[in-house]
């Protein structure tokens, strides 16, 4: 008898409109805040810094170093952009 009255209050609760409001909550997708530092949407893809530029190029002349600079579109070799999409949403 207990069981059943303790069974039909579970029931109700999981009928309130909180619990359902918690329970989608719970889907939500959230962004990659470490891809989102990186990363800049950018027309059709992505891109991001040009990689080479923060250490151990003291020897290097000022033209390589120039080719350092700016930005570079994400290429989708391995998936890359789709991954990108899954974590910046």
């Amino acid at each position: 008898m207990l069981g059943n009255i303790f069974e039909s209050n579970l029931r109700a609760a999981f009928r309130r409109p909180a619990v359902q409001m918690l329970m989608q909550l719970r889907s939500k997708s959230r962004i990659h805040k470490a891809a989102a530092k990186r990363f800049v949407k950018a027309g059709e893809g992505f891109k991001r810094r040009q990689a080479g530029r923060n250490h151990g190029n003291g020897g290097f002349s000022a033209s390589s170093m120039s080719h350092l600079n700016g930005y570079v579109r994400v290429d989708n070799k391995g998936g890359h952009v789709s991954k990108l999409k899954k974590m910046l949403g």
